[in-house]
């Protein structure tokens, strides 16, 4: 008696169906996890540059300018910028423009004129609102979305 080496044609089909199968579980866990770093890493960066605009104003950091001044953040939905003086231009050639992620926004912005001012010296927020302190970034892919909020001494109070 003749025995035949090979493989039936459904044991190929049940082969690649395992296969694709496996393929697709892996694929989306490695999208998902992508998502998480992306966000995580923008909130990071974001979280270190709020940090760094207060330490400038409390340290008299004048970047050339004959005097210290104030520093803050501009928000808008898918940048943020970093300026001197106590108040947002357009024009300044010192703004440093940040573009975050793709896929990362800011959803909601609820600081006044989506700007927020370090005092120089005492690093406090100028025109402090109680009620309008939180920025919200979120990952637009999954929606996730962390909610940051400020308080007068310019200190992230929540990252939720």
């Amino acid at each position: 008696m003749r025995t035949q080496r090979g493989s039936t044609f459904i044991e190929i089909i049940v082969v690649i169906v395992v296969f694709s199968t496996l393929f697709g579980i892996i694929t989306v866990n490695l999208l998902t996890s992508r998502a998480k770093v992306s966000l995580q890493g923008a909130l990071s960066t974001f979280l270190s540059d709020v940090q760094e605009q207060q330490v400038r104003a409390i340290s008299f950091d004048a970047q050339g300018a004959a005097y210290a001044t104030d520093y803050g953040v501009y928000f808008t939905q898918g940048s943020y910028t970093l300026f001197k003086g106590s108040s947002y231009s357009v024009s300044d050639p010192d703004n440093f423009v940040v573009t975050l992620d793709e896929g990362v926004e800011f959803s909601s912005i609820t600081v006044p004129s989506s700007i927020v001012v370090f005092s120089r010296q005492s690093g406090e927020v100028t025109n402090f609102d109680p009620s309008q302190r939180s920025v919200t970034i979120k990952n637009t892919q999954n929606n996730e979305q962390k909610t940051i909020q400020i308080n007068r001494y310019g200190v992230i109070t929540s990252v939720n």
